[in-house]
């Protein structure tokens, strides 16, 4: 990696730096840059209307889009015709119990809740890697009211593996706010989500998890790991999702959508759904974690690549993977 020399004071000595990351906060978005000034990630912290013609309702802040790889393919896409409330990696939860009452917070057009950005409280950049960490707002609407009942930390942090591959770090850290518990209903998605590129159909992209179903059979099943990948032109790319071994109900329940989806296009969609198959308890005064790290990669990733990227990242100390 090409050094920076800098001289130091009167003894003339040469100080030797690596190149940093960078952490670029603009108007609407933070982005995350590699030490060679490639853009790998934005997150969007102001609202983002949807296309004209669409309720307002479908506007969200708090997401990230693009994701690319390395040698600039973006990944995610957001507000897709067939599901405007779609928007590229993102975290709602769909069945929440909330003072007798069941509200949405994933289906935002049905007007019952969504998930606000509240501030950054950090932002970092140095030559390990950069980040962020944003305060998010889960709320319900009740009466013209938007009412929070979830604060959330959501931790992102990046640095570069190797020429062809970086890791992505997110840590999600919540807890209910006011006096009531807060249940996470049992439903088939709901947490961390991807909606990918809409070039990846049933005809050029696959999924494979870590105990070795693909798109066909791994919808409901209970994985460490899961590849989703495709061509990217003349190219392939993917993300390698790894979920942390003290996360709730691990190994997680993942949604994947079938071959035949959205009229048989195929299109992507991976989710690590902790409450696919049973309710989460969510009690007062409690702190919750989620960790997960995303391994972008162009090229291709064996099974036993992402097995052992796994076992790096499940021994881990986590506290300090999102902190470089």
């Amino acid at each position: 990696m090409l050094c920076i020399g800098a001289l130091s004071g009167a003894s003339g000595q040469v100080s030797l730096k690596e190149p940093a990351y960078a952490a670029d906060k603009g108007a609407d978005e933070l982005v995350l840059k590699n030490p060679a000034g490639d853009t790998l990630l934005a997150y969007r912290y102001t609202v983002k209307p949807p296309p004209p013609g669409v309720d307002g309702v479908y506007g969200r802040s708090g997401y990230i889009h693009p994701l690319k790889t390395l040698s600039g393919h973006v990944l995610t896409c957001i507000q897709p015709a067939d599901h405007y409330h779609h928007y590229g990696i993102w975290n709602p939860w769909t069945r929440v119990a909330y003072k007798g009452k069941v509200y949405d917070l994933w289906n935002i057009g049905d007007k019952q809740g969504t998930v606000r950005f509240v501030k950054f409280a950090d932002i970092f950049q140095n030559e390990h890697g950069a980040g962020f960490e944003a305060v998010h707002d889960h709320v319900v609407f009740e009466d013209g009211r938007e009412i929070p009942i979830i604060r959330e930390h959501w931790r992102i942090a990046i640095s570069q593996l190797d020429a062809n591959r970086y890791q992505c770090d997110i840590r999600s850290t919540f807890a209910p706010v006011g006096a009531a518990d807060v249940t996470l209903q049992t439903y088939r998605y709901g947490g961390l989500v991807f909606r990918a590129t809409e070039a990846w159909t049933n005809a050029n992209s696959d999924v494979l998890t870590s105990s070795g179903k693909n798109r066909d059979d791994a919808d409901g099943s209970s994985e460490r790991w899961a590849i989703v990948s495709g061509n990217l032109g003349e190219e392939q790319g993917g993300i390698l999702f790894l979920s942390y071994p003290e996360n709730y109900n691990f190994p997680e329940p993942v949604r994947v959508w079938p071959a035949d989806a959205n009229d048989g296009r195929g299109d992507q969609f991976f989710n690590f759904s902790p409450t696919k198959n049973k309710d989460w308890v969510l009690h007062n005064g409690k702190t919750y974690t989620l960790r997960y790290r995303l391994v972008v990669f162009d090229g291709v990733l064996s099974r036993e690549e992402a097995e052992q990227l796994w076992e790096t990242f499940a021994a881990a100390n986590q506290d300090d993977a999102a902190n470089y």
